[in-house]
């Protein structure tokens, strides 16, 4: 190869480097930016994942049956990136435009949350879909570029994969805790648009810098015509590197039914790696800080990897021949390892890792991930040049046609993965049963591989038997399926546990201090000491004092029920109470004491939905507003505290409706705090701010202002009502209760910036 072709080679690989960079900002940022419109809830994400997975694979598969006919493949690369910049700037646009017309579209479909689901996805299909088409399209178009030498073709594409991959991983982790942050989530996108653009223009100037047609070029397969006929350009020749070689030197002897079988090994193991994406995040989700970076941090580890695996694989296919045996050992290490990773979660307490930290930081989170993801996903990532080299038989003139389905496969089977695991069997199986029955999947796809492998050792055939037999061994001494995080571990105080969709639920109680708390993956919700009581007594009190007479009220975030049933003992007709989370309604069965068995009670209607997804679409107005999100930092609660928000709130408040909000103390940079509370007050001026002591404060807001007759009032009716004075104490307390009236509060926040949907962004503070 001489230094003019190796430049031209670099250089390919570092455009491919810098699309997957774009392509994982994209991603990232458009998960944001549903959240206004769909909501946060797992069935919301699954859509836009799922709407962008379909997309890269119809774009693999499709490009992949013509691109081998193209007569100039770098121009096609070019074309590609300026398609995909310019569908990515419009797509903060169309995701404004959905939001607009999604409360009537989505009301007019049929009740059920299937039919909102599907709706959901309809919707994410139309807008990012033409985008992640073409992205999807990339891959077969550079691997026909690329991958130019016959008995080469696995370390190409491995080599593609593994560019492509850390582009991808770099573009996850600066999005989550840098983009986001300071450019916000619409500039963010503009950014990958112009990275596109610079690739594109870094193919073209390849084109124009490349020499004139190698003529080693006609050394193509005699087979080419059968797979489009006309071969590729001088240019992409010369990009390329050596001329092809014939099928007598480089093509691997696998028979048709290897082949076959590879292809749907391959898409297996696409579910079986989004099967496994899914419980991993769930048990790391339970011993992180749930920041809005947190899964940022896990993908990038998860990228990083994948990238390594396949730069492992790609050298190892440099100096050996890819045979079904690599397949099938990496399917049977997998298996095993992936039981072994279950032994480590369920160490991490024991460890108190995150006292090394001072908490739960970015360095501590990417830690956990690193020790936990990083061993199977270097497997993971060896599978693909693997494949490429199998499944193209080393032959350079079907590389895209090859490389383009069997990414496909792998994607759809990605695809599936990630609903099965999260849908079917998490709720079904359990965390930890799930991953032993994904595990075992590995196994038998590594069994039946190394039968095809006629040409394997003897001592191979006791492989998939060993591997079992170390497998179920690693099963039997797992210990207890229970994941509370790393605050307690002392299973026999547990009152309740569940894994659901959403969420893994956890109550213990302590009865001899009458205490109990709820974890909710892994972060501690609903403690019953006495602060916190007096917390939930205020949130459920306080609005109807204000609003005597109510109709209706709207709770956002019911929890265990605490304040709904503190709300409720004011005979409101009409209580909505919404939550992501169905376990945590149902562990309020546990907490029937607490909230005055509110599960009981006729006026209650539950929603299981996202909180803000469901003030977007119900054309009800409220008497009373109550919101006890859980921490601004959250990655499930961040968007509960931006401008756009409050203006939905106060559009479906009623004319002379109270809203009150809990705002946490703890955790919370002072400056964000301050930006909080002027970003309500910009929409309520008539706001004052409420305190019943440690970490606990309250937003209240109504429509005239709060005077002193009207606070009179509140304390005369508080003292006329027994459970109020029991739940808070007499007036006198109450009214200490009061932190800044509205004078006060406003001097304190003073002037600066309001919180936005695009700039939103909560570093927990430490």
């Amino acid at each position: 190869m001489t230094s003019d072709s190796r430049v031209r080679r670099i250089a390919l690989l570092a455009l491919f480097f810098l699309s997957g960079v774009s392509g994982l900002i994209y991603q990232i940022a458009w998960v944001r930016q549903s959240v206004f419109t769909f909501g946060v809830s797992i069935y919301a994400y699954s859509t836009v994942i799922g709407a962008y997975m379909i997309g890269l694979a119809l774009g693999s598969y499709l490009m992949g049956r013509r691109i081998d006919a193209h007569a100039r493949p770098l121009r096609t690369y070019a074309a590609l990136e300026v398609g995909i910049a310019a569908l990515a700037a419009l797509s903060p646009f169309l995701l404004g435009a959905l939001h607009t017309i999604y409360p009537g579209l989505s009301n007019a479909l049929p009740a059920g949350g299937f039919w909102l689901t599907l709706g959901r996805l309809v919707f994410s299909l139309a807008v990012l879909t033409p985008t992640t088409f073409l992205i999807g399209a990339t891959l077969p178009v550079m691997s026909r570029i690329y991958a130019t030498h016959g008995g080469r073709v696995g370390s190409d594409v491995g080599r593609l994969y593994l560019v492509n991959t850390a582009g991808a991983a770099l573009g996850c982790v600066l999005t989550g805790l840098v983009f986001l942050r300071y450019l916000g989530a619409r500039e963010t996108i503009f950014l990958g648009a112009a990275i596109n653009l610079l690739v594109a223009g870094g193919a073209l100037a390849l084109t124009r810098l490349a020499p004139a047609r190698l003529a080693g070029d006609a050394a193509r397969e005699a087979g080419d015509s059968a797979v489009g006929g006309a071969r590729g350009s001088a240019t992409d020749s010369a990009v390329g590197g050596r001329p092809a070689t014939g099928p007598a030197e480089g093509a691997l002897p696998i028979s048709a039914g290897a082949l076959r079988y590879v292809a749907v090994a391959f898409g297996i193991s696409g579910f079986i790696a989004l099967g496994y994406e899914v419980v991993w995040a769930r048990i790391l989700y339970i011993h992180s800080s749930h920041a809005s970076y947190s899964f940022s941090l896990m993908l990038t580890v998860f990228l990083t990897g994948l990238a390594l695996g396949s730069a492992g694989a790609s050298w190892v296919l440099r100096r050996k021949r890819a045979t079904l045996r690599h397949f099938g050992a990496i399917q049977l290490a997998l298996g095993l390892l992936a039981v072994i990773i279950l032994h480590a979660f369920a160490r991490l307490p024991a460890l108190h890792l995150e006292d090394w930290f001072g908490g739960y930081t970015v360095a501590y989170e990417f830690l956990i991930a690193l020790v936990t993801l990083f061993p199977p996903t270097l497997l993971l990532g060896a599978l693909f040049p693997v494949v490429g080299s199998l499944y193209t038989r080393e032959r350079t003139q079907v590389v895209g046609l090859r490389i383009g389905r069997v990414n496909a496969f792998n994607t759809v089977g990605a695809i599936a993965g990630s609903l099965g695991a999260g849908f079917v069997l998490v709720p079904l199986l359990g965390l930890r049963n799930t991953t032993v029955a994904l595990a075992v999947l590995n196994l038998a796809l590594g069994a039946v591989a190394l039968r095809f492998d006629r040409g394997g050792r003897r001592t191979l055939r006791f492989a998939p038997a060993g591997a079992m037999v170390a497998t179920l061994l690693a099963v039997a001494i797992l210990p207890t399926g229970f994941y509370l995080g790393s605050y307690y571990t002392e299973t026999d105080r547990l009152i309740f546990y569940k894994e659901g969709v959403e969420t893994t639920v956890a109550v213990l109680e302590v009865p001899e201090d009458n205490f109990k708390i709820s974890f909710v993956n892994g972060r501690d919700e609903v403690p019953t000491d006495r602060a916190s009581m007096s917390a939930f007594r205020l949130l459920g009190h306080l609005p109807p004092l204000l609003r005597p007479g109510a109709r209706n009220a709207l709770v956002l975030s019911f929890g265990n029920g605490i304040a709904t049933g503190t709300m409720n003992t004011h005979d409101i007709p009409v209580i909505d109470a919404v939550d992501l989370s169905p376990e945590m309604m149902e562990a309020a069965a546990v907490y029937s004491e607490e909230n005055y068995d509110v599960l009981d009670s006729d006026r209650l209607r539950l929603h299981v939905e996202d909180g803000r997804n469901f003030l977007l679409r119900t054309e009800e107005s409220y008497d009373i507003i109550s919101v006890d999100a859980t921490h601004p930092a959250n990655a499930s609660s961040w968007a509960l505290f931006t401008s756009e928000f409050y203006q939905l709130i106060e559009s479906r408040l009623a004319a002379d409706g109270v809203f009150m909000q809990w705002i946490p103390i703890h955790g919370v940079r002072e400056d964000d705090y301050r930006d909080i509370l002027r970003t309500v007050w910009d929409i309520f001026p008539n706001m004052v701010l409420w305190s019943t002591g440690s970490t606990h404060s309250y937003v209240v807001a109504t429509r005239e202002p709060m005077s002193s007759v009207v606070m009179q009032s509140v304390l005369t009716r508080a003292a006329a009502n027994p459970i109020v004075t029991r739940d808070l104490g007499p007036p006198e307390t109450i009214a200490g209760y009061v932190a800044m009236a509205e004078a006060d509060l406003t001097g304190y926040i003073g002037r600066g910036p309001v919180i936005t949907d695009n700039d939103a962004f909560f570093m927990p503070a430490r």
